[in-house]
């Protein structure tokens, strides 16, 4: 009884501590219609209907092919990428064999064409249509095993184990992501920095950038200068202690003034700083939720690829339900 009353309180206290401020939440979401929209990713991953083009695929493959010509087309290795977010390789082979039995698949490849041919794709991300995009940047971490605490009890492991550093850009008004760039942590540029990369890339492809958001760990001097250069609007959280001299960016200087003199919550609502959420918080738990946040590879390199399949697989079969 007194640990079911110690309970409720702390229960109060933490319901007062973190009482939610502005207007309250309204769930406008037409539910009906993205309850399909989960279910048709599901139809994602037993569609065959592209099967009827295999031979015209592997023609156009191995058309000048030189050395040995391809017998799997690459929408197969595709498709067996997203499974393997699921299964084993052993397992997709095993899957394939049995579409092959029942007619499905003209014929199904081994494990080990499986694993050459799906490490050997490079995602790649499909820009929405419109001309103009909204960006939000961020990054988060996979895990590199799956040894959990038990080793770290067990053998005294007390080693702290580097993460795979993920750093997406994503469209947080239409939620579609934009561009993916994996590493080992601490052995590559900052978040910052690759974030810039992926909006120049984005760029180069013929989109206009109308507004970034992100955190407070892109309250830097370059990445405002960087919006500054491109007419960018900004909703970056400003740091506590920032300083409001220019030291060589005269737009961040501008942004601090106005972030002190509104304050947090009144910035916020004014540059609609919540939509952060929705393009970066959102991609990292749906994708973590779909396929987990451990890899299986064993190898850096593999690990990174691994990761990088991951969310492209999510952007696919979200695109495919979205067409659909």
């Amino acid at each position: 009884m007194l640990i079911y009353i110690n309970l409720l309180v702390a229960l109060c206290i933490g319901g007062a501590m973190s009482e939610r401020w502005g207007k309250p939440f309204e769930d406008n979401r037409n539910w009906v219609e993205y309850n399909e929209e989960l279910v048709v990713r599901g139809e994602f991953l037993l569609d065959f209907e592209w099967v009827k083009s295999w031979d015209k695929e592997l023609e156009q493959m191995n058309k000048g092919k030189v050395g040995a010509k391809f017998q799997f087309p690459e929408t197969l290795i595709e498709l067996q990428a997203v499974w393997a977010q699921l299964l084993d390789y052993r397992g997709l082979e095993g899957c394939a064999r049995q579409l092959a039995a029942r007619g499905v698949l003209p014929a199904f490849d081994d494990y080990t064409t499986i694993y050459r041919r799906v490490r050997g794709i490079t995602p790649a991300i499909i820009l929405p249509p419109d001309a103009v995009v909204e960006v939000s940047s961020d990054g988060s971490g996979l895990k590199m095993n799956c040894a959990g605490e038990y080793r770290s009890t067990k053998y005294d492991d007390r080693t702290r184990k580097k993460f795979i550093k993920v750093v997406i850009t994503a469209d947080p008004v239409k939620k579609k992501l934009l561009s993916v760039s994996v590493c080992i942590e601490g052995e590559n540029s900052s978040e910052t920095q690759i974030s810039m990369l992926q909006m120049t890339d984005i760029m180069s492809k013929g989109k206009t950038i109308s507004k970034a958001y992100g955190d407070g760990a892109f309250d830097t001097r370059p990445f405002f200068n960087f919006l500054e250069k491109h007419k960018i609007a900004a909703a970056v959280k400003i740091r506590s202690n920032a300083s409001t001299k220019a030291n060589g960016s005269m737009r961040r200087a501008r942004e601090v003034r106005e972030y002190k003199a509104d304050g947090y919550k009144e910035w916020a609502k004014k540059r609609d700083y919540g939509m952060r959420w929705p393009g970066t918080e959102g991609f990292f738990s749906a994708v973590k939720r779909k396929f987990g946040e451990r890899v299986r590879s064993k190898k850096k390199e593999n690990m990174c690829k691994e990761a990088e399949r991951r969310f492209w697989a999510y952007d696919v079969m979200s695109e495919y339900a979205k067409n659909r």
